[in-house]
């Protein structure tokens, strides 16, 4: 039986101390949110407040929500819930973490998930598999940690559509993750970042260069190549877009709506905006403007 991890003084867990189930996605390259090195520089360095903040009303949503969305499926479903919020840890690899919204008596591991309905095209037909690939990892991971053999999803797609799905365990896909959970474990006791995976890792990984010249291989080439292609390319759909839009506003004229058989097809409106004088202000407390003048830094790609 899986040993049950114990609370801090706050009632949480050091989510630097563990990989949890919502981390799974983002360490096989599968999360819409974060990518691996996300989840590595929460784990190093602790979250960036920041960002995690402007998600931080949705996830407090869905928290309130939970345990109605657990009665409702308890009610839907016929099952005994037995379990609320129980945190497991993984019998042989204490660092693979589990909290489980809910267990049956039954055996099956219970996750709510609260959808908007914009996402609905996302989940399939009711009492299959068929989820976000994000979630079906989180469900594996879940399943790994606890030795069920079933978890069921609980969707509120909305607030009056409620789904339920049926993820079974697969010791393939369980083996594969569990060993790619301790690569990447294995990568932060190290401090060995991951690669980068997109624009924003490359940024934070590499934020100064060092002067040195590295020569580009064939696979770089092509991509250099590509770049230059799509930047011209650009170039000339920009310049094709003020061509047109010239049309449309010479047509409008003064005034405010173009329409079709009364139907508004585009506006062209008068807007205020406030902006910031720097160059006036400069002039006016040229005193105040260096006490508060603050030197950034950055990278800039340039093709040759």
């Amino acid at each position: 039986m899986n040993a049950q991890v114990e609370l801090n003084q706050v009632g949480e867990l050091d989510r630097s101390l563990y990989i949890g189930g919502s981390d799974a996605a983002a360490i096989l390259g599968l999360s819409p949110w974060k990518t691996t090195l996300d989840v590595y520089l929460d784990k190093v360095v602790g979250k960036n407040e920041e960002v995690d903040a402007s998600k931080a009303k949705i996830f407090a949503r869905g928290k309130r929500m939970e345990p109605y969305i657990i009665d409702l499926f308890a009610e839907e479903t016929g099952l005994v819930i037995a379990r609320r919020g129980c945190r497991y840890q993984h019998p042989e690899y204490p660092f693979l973490c589990a909290e489980i919204d809910a267990e049956a008596e039954s055996g099956e591991n219970i996750e709510i998930k609260t959808v908007h309905p914009f996402a609905s095209k996302d989940w399939g037909i009711m009492d299959t598999d068929d989820i976000p690939v994000y979630y079906a990892a989180q469900a594996m991971h879940g399943l790994m940690v606890t030795g069920k053999q079933v978890c069921i999803f609980g969707a509120m797609i909305g607030m009056d559509d409620f789904r339920t799905y049926r993820v079974e365990r697969d010791e393939d896909v369980i083996t594969s993750l569990r060993q790619k959970e301790i690569n990447f474990w294995n990568m932060v006791q190290n401090h060995t970042p991951p690669e980068p995976q997109t624009t924003s890792d490359a940024e934070r990984l590499f934020k100064k260069d060092n002067g040195s010249a590295v020569e580009a291989d064939e696979n770089t080439i092509e991509t250099i190549l590509t770049l230059k292609e799509m930047k011209a390319q650009k170039k000339e759909l920009e310049a094709a877009i003020d061509g047109e839009e010239a049309k449309l506003k010479i047509a409008m004229k003064d005034a405010s709506i173009i329409t079709m058989s009364g139907n508004p097809l585009a506006t062209w409106k008068c807007q205020v905006t406030n902006r910031f004088n720097q160059k006036e202000f400069q002039e006016a407390h040229p005193a105040l403007f260096e006490q508060f003048k603050r030197q950034s830094e950055s990278r800039v790609l340039r093709l040759k």
